[in-house]
């Protein structure tokens, strides 16, 4: 064997190695990028379940501390007689209600099905001290996104029809 064809034949084995690696890396990367994607949905996983927890943990809230609940069953029945900072304070539970849903909603938490936000939403506007807050600041809120907008003005409606 001459050294010409000693070169060629290392530049095949050389070519064949190249091309070894570079399917090798191809794998590599794509396995890399398939982690990265697993990470990124535990990670989105972690922050609904935080989230839902969030929106346990303020529910709770309302229903297991006494002037928590009480301020709250005043403002849903009996809007006009809160005071000011009571007001205030019906505001804020509220109002973390609202955006811990806009939240969910923004991750798409359940895809193209709304009825579990329809029916969140119907909790939230069931007494005219909610339809109140609505119309004060939980509007604003909605309108981030006019689909959810929408489904939140749906609800508002027929709640008040049903009010009427």
């Amino acid at each position: 064997m001459d050294w010409n064809q000693l070169a060629t034949v290392a530049q095949l084995v050389t070519g064949a190695a190249t091309l070894a690696v570079a399917i090798f890396l191809a794998v590599q990367l794509r396995l890399q990028r398939e982690d990265a994607h697993r990470a990124h949905l535990d990670s989105v996983r972690n922050f609904d379940f935080g989230n839902e927890e969030l929106l346990q943990d303020l529910v709770m809230t309302v229903v297991g501390d006494e002037s928590t609940s009480e301020l709250y069953w005043k403002a849903a029945f009996d809007w006009d007689s809160l005071s000011p900072a009571e007001v205030q304070r019906f505001r804020w539970l509220q109002q973390h209600m609202y955006l811990n849903m806009w939240g969910a909603w923004v991750r798409e938490r359940d895809g193209d099905n709304t009825y579990r936000f329809r029916n969140q939403l119907s909790l939230l506007l069931e007494h005219p001290g909610q339809r109140r807050f609505h119309e004060k600041w939980g509007r604003n809120i909605s309108q981030r996104d006019p689909v959810f907008s929408q489904i939140a003005e749906e609800v508002y409606e027929e709640m008040e029809s049903r009010a009427a």
